[in-house]
């Protein structure tokens, strides 16, 4: 069996090969099954009509090659020579398959030529068709523009002109088409030269199983205007004429025949030829027509739906903006006040209420006189350049125009004797109208400016004197800025102003956030006064028990307060918010530590701990304590926490992870901040604990030494985020031990670096000495996650990117190129994993493409396909040229299919077509003619716009490889068969991507288990 293969791939390698002399040896020898069939499917005389020569041909039928043996793809030799579009492969297969055929008629064995006898033991012919797109060997020759090869088939071998192919199937996407359509996809010249060879050879616009016109190729004919009309006018005149002056067609949304199909296609140029080629300008349904309706519902016949759906072409041309065509119209006779019913109205979106000829022109020049120009937005891009003013011009030209237009419509029409509708309100704007949101509310007053006067000493207030509430309370604030704690008592522990009619002032109507006498004394310095203001604050509380007696009183107590009237005023004020709320509101920590002054911050954390606490309190300064470790820049500050209060923390990645130097340096050399702990463990309560005061001390300090160094190998890659280069840089000086670390996703630094496009800090690290071949678990190295992160789709500095590559030694470059990767399907470069992102083709890529050996562009990935497949098979356009003139022999390469990235660009479109996906030559080149102009964006009004683009365009992409393979030299290039041994590589990736998706999913449900 062994054997047999391998006769059987020799036999494969020469035909690819087309080594006519090797080739007759063998076959003579008979030796090989000359019908033996490859791993694609196909047997040696399917892979001589792809790859060699008509000899070759020749010779394989000579020794009786099958000329009924259908590929693995349901394709014949017919429809291989036709795709080849050489004319002696051709000439060679299709006069064997005629001889064929007539010795089985000769045997009784004839078969109609038909779809349905299309399976895969019939006699092959000339019509037969492909199993899965029905495709014919004439279609094929047509689709792809094989003018001679098309001819061929017509003239020698009577190949039928009005052959409809595909398979309408609406879940697929799929449709039938005329051989004739196939023609009109293709630019001017061929055209022209396959419409006047199909229609000289018997074609018609005319179905000849249905005999109507069909209403897809009847109106991509008007698409093609000047490049078909006069063709059919002239070689297909009966049908023609027909078509335009009794064809209908109905679908479940319109009613609509040739005239107006094209008014509603916006094809105003077109619409006067038809007229001139004899369409009519009003349809009375009185003359026979040609119906076609995809349905009838509720049992209608098809003229009483054509009747009750069917606009006048007066009336479409003034709601689709051709006010010339208007006019034309009326020329020609149309009735001045052609009207629509209710029920012809109910699909018109602005011009709901309109119902003449009339009411439309009016109402379409109100809406074009209220456009605005200044309601216009560009792309950010071209903000303020010529560009943009050109397309603004542009636009502002043709509204002008289209008003004027209008403007003589109107005129026309009302001098004919043209009504209005009753009651109709169309009132005219009085200018412009801009469309454009009113200003935002402002939901805050703009900053009041603050006074710059300077304050006056607490030393000159009198409170005796004073005589409103809110001038005490700025006493009172004077007072702790100044110290003066006897001006402080006067106003909160007794009654104060003319007469002693004010109440002493609570210490919290004068607190909040960051605010407050407590925060002023302790900003000044004053700290006896703010532990003042807290007894104080303490006394004035609702709940504080004033009918006992207390120590706090006696403290208070002066020469000008003593406890008992202290007692009595206190009992006025009954605040409702404790001195622990005021101690915590004033964030008197923070004043600490934004003015890095060790004694006002000891002091603040010690107020703060003199209160009982609570849930809420520790997790407030657990928060306090990570935000400090994460953005503060006072590690001093963080060992008064830790003794005070055993602060936790976040380790070490988070510091790094937000750059924050001081903290990293602080952490990494953690012998500080276990001293503060062991501070702390020392003066803590443990005694509650079960396990006891010393076993507990122990556990604590054992756990803090353990998360400190949680996760600490990990510092540079978190580093490396926090786009802090100059902390990179330190870790990368101090710390050259953490420059090869991986994380749990095998990323070392330079690794995580490329994930992030961290462009400097490659630099910095390769300058260090880090290794640049680095790979993680899926075998990626830095220019795989450099082009290509997970989760991250497009590329932030793509100059910057490039610039960096070629500074990259070059030898280092290569191997990068050449290296895979072992994510899905497997066996992947850099630059064939970047390929499935579609990426722009520009400096980068051309970059890479022109730095990247021969052998990266002919390398295999895990699917079995080269660069230029994924490039063909995506229908890539914009790649298509510049991957193929770096390396034109790889079009020839075959897949683990059989395929060529040439064949995969044939068959998309081939079956593109049949998919709806229409090349540019078939589309319009405007703004959508259902909408209206003012709607149209502005880029619409560049001079280079050619229409809506579309993100598939797989004619384009097979044209441009068209182009340079015709201008090679013939058999420049010889078919390459995918090998043995490629083959076990293949399936080799295939296993390794399969293990290592498992192991990745495994590993990622422990970190979830931990």
């Amino acid at each position: 069996m062994t054997e047999t293969n391998s006769q059987a791939s020799t036999l494969f390698e020469l035909v690819s090969r087309a080594d006519l002399v090797s080739l007759e040896e063998v076959l003579s020898r008979k030796q090989v099954e000359v019908d033996a069939r490859d791993t694609a499917g196909r047997t040696a005389l399917h892979l001589a009509v792809l790859a060699g020569t008509a000899d070759i041909c020749q010779l394989l039928i000579e020794h009786n090659a099958s000329l009924d043996a259908w590929t693995g793809q349901g394709e014949a030799v017919v429809h291989l020579a036709a795709k080849r579009g050489d004319i002696d492969v051709l000439r060679a297969v299709m006069d064997a398959v005629e001889l064929n055929q007539r010795a089985s008629e000769d045997k009784g064995k004839a078969v109609e030529r038909t779809a349905a006898s299309d399976n895969a033991d019939s006699t092959i012919h000339v019509d037969s068709l492909t199993h899965k797109f029905k495709l014919s060997p004439l279609y094929i020759a047509v689709a792809l523009a094989h003018v001679e090869v098309a001819e061929m088939l017509l003239t020698r071998y009577h190949a039928n002109p009005n052959i409809v192919v595909g398979r309408a199937d609406i879940h697929k996407g799929t449709r039938t088409v005329h051989v004739l359509e196939a023609a009109l996809q293709h630019p001017r010249v061929v055209c022209r030269s396959l419409l006047k060879l199909l229609l000289g050879h018997g074609a018609s616009v005319l179905d000849t199983s249905s005999h109507t016109v069909t209403e897809s190729l009847f109106f991509m004919i008007m698409k093609r205007d000047e490049d078909a009309l006069d063709i059919f006018a002239e070689l297909d005149a009966e049908n023609f004429k027909s078509a335009i002056t009794k064809g209908l067609w109905i679908d479940s949304m319109r009613c609509q025949c040739a005239l107006t199909g094209v008014i509603n296609l916006g094809l105003e140029d077109t619409a006067f030829k038809l007229l001139l080629y004899g369409a009519p300008p009003h349809l009375d349904f009185k003359s026979p027509l040609e119906i076609q309706a995809d349905s009838s519902p509720f049992r209608k016949k098809s003229l009483e739906i054509a009747q009750a759906d069917y606009w006048q072409p007066i009336l479409s041309a003034a709601l689709f903006e051709m006010p010339r065509l208007v006019m034309e119209l009326l020329d020609r006779g149309v009735d001045p006040n052609t009207q629509l019913t209710e029920h012809q109205a109910r699909y018109m979106l602005h011009q709901r209420e309109c119902r003449t000829v009339l009411d439309i022109v009016k109402s379409k020049l109100i809406e074009l006189r209220s456009w605005n120009i200044d309601d216009e937005s560009v792309y950010y891009e071209i903000r303020g350049t010529p560009e943009e003013a050109e397309q603004r011009v542009g636009k502002q030209n043709a509204v002008a125009e289209l008003i004027k237009a209008y403007q003589e419509a109107e005129a026309n029409l009302i001098s004919l004797g043209a009504q209005t509708s009753a009651g109709l309100n169309l009132q005219e704007p009085l200018g412009p109208i801009s469309q454009k949101f009113p200003e935002r509310i402002q939901l805050h007053p703009p900053p009041i400016e603050t006074n710059t006067q300077p304050l006056l000493s607490s030393q000159d207030i009198d409170p005796t004197k004073i005589r409103s509430v809110e001038s005490g309370r700025q006493a009172l604030l004077a007072a702790c800025r100044d110290g003066n704690i006897a001006l402080v008592k006067d106003l909160t522990l007794s009654s104060w102003g003319f007469d002693q009619e004010l109440s002493p002032i609570a210490i919290s109507d004068v607190s909040g956030y960051s605010q407050g006498p407590f925060l002023l004394a302790v900003e000044n310095k004053h700290y006896d006064l703010a532990r003042t203001i807290v007894q104080i604050a303490t006394i004035q509380h609702i709940d504080f028990p004033n009918n006992q007696p207390s120590d706090l009183f006696n403290e208070l107590a002066d020469d000008n307060h003593s406890a008992d009237s202290i007692k009595k005023a206190s009992s006025q004020v009954n605040s409702t918010v404790t001195a622990k709320r005021i101690v915590a509101d004033s964030h008197s920590c923070f004043a600490g530590e934004k003015r890095k002054d060790m004694d006002m911050l000891r002091f603040s954390i010690e107020m703060e701990s003199s209160f009982p606490r609570e849930q809420s309190d520790i997790e407030r300064q657990t928060r306090h304590a990570w935000a400090l470790v994460e953005h503060g820049d006072w590690p001093e500050a963080f060992e008064e926490y830790i003794k005070a209060t055993g602060a936790p923390f976040r380790h070490v990645v988070s510091q790094a992870w937000s750059g924050n130097m001081d903290m990293v340096r602080f952490f990494l050399n953690p012998d500080r901040a276990m001293a503060a702990y062991k501070r702390f463990a020392e003066t803590a309560d443990f005694s509650s604990r079960k396990a006891g005061p010393d076993a507990s001390r122990a556990e604590f300090l054992d756990a803090v030494e353990k998360w400190m160094d949680k996760r600490k190998n990990l510092v540079l890659h978190c580093a490396i985020l926090s786009r802090n280069i100059n902390l990179v840089n330190f870790l990368v000086s101090t710390h050259p031990d953490l420059l090869e670390v991986q994380s749990i996703d095998g990323w070392t630094p330079l690794l995580t670096a490329a994930l992030h496009q961290r462009i400097d800090v490659l630099h910095l690290l390769l300058e260090a000495g880090v290794s640049p071949f680095a790979t993680d678990s899926f075998g990626r190295n830095m220019l795989h996650l450099l082009l290509l992160s997970p989760g991250q789709g497009y590329i932030q500095e793509p100059e910057k990117l490039s610039s960096f590559l070629q500074s990259v030694d070059r030898s280092v470059l290569h191997q990068l190129l050449e290296q895979r990767c072992d994510e899905s399907p497997g066996g992947l470069t850099p630059l064939a994993r970047w390929i499935h992102t579609r990426p722009a083709a520009n400096g980068l890529f051309t970059t890479l493409l022109n730095v990247s050996n021969l052998a990266v562009l002919e390398r295999l990935d895990g699917r079995g396909h080269t660069l230029l497949h994924v490039v063909s098979s995506s229908s890539m356009d914009q790649l298509i040229r510049p991957v193929i003139e770096r390396a034109p022999h790889v079009m020839f390469y075959e897949d683990i299919h059989g395929k060529t990235p040439f064949d995969h660009l044939v068959e998309k479109q081939l079956h593109g077509f049949i998919e709806h996906l229409m090349p540019s030559y078939t589309r319009n080149r405007k703004w959508q003619a259902s909408s209206p102009l003012v709607h149209w964006p502005l880029f619409a009004f560049a001079p280079d716009y050619a229409g809506p683009t579309y993100p598939r365009d797989p004619y384009q992409a097979w044209e441009i490889s068209r182009e340079l393979a015709e201008s090679w030299e013939p058999h420049r290039f010889t078919r390459k068969l995918v090998t043995n041994q490629q083959r076990d590589e293949i399936a080799v990736m295939y296993v390794q991507e399969q293990a290592i998706s498992t192991e990745t999913l495994l590993l990622t449900l422990e970190q979830v288990e931990e």
